[in-house]
């Protein structure tokens, strides 16, 4: 369960890297900034959704 927990938001912050590398070149800082609120903020929803089980 731990390692689910982990991954998921680790694929989302791939996912999200790429999409932002592939549509807008944006200064390196600012997107690992947001890259690292989407990290927190999913695994946020994840402890959420393991509570609930």
């Amino acid at each position: 369960m731990a390692l689910f927990i982990f991954a998921t938001p680790k694929l989302g912050v791939l996912l999200y890297l790429n999409l932002i590398i592939i549509l807008k070149r944006l200064k390196h800082n600012q997107t690992m900034i947001e890259a690292l609120l989407t990290f927190v903020f999913l695994i946020a929803v994840m402890r959420g959704v393991a509570s609930l089980g």
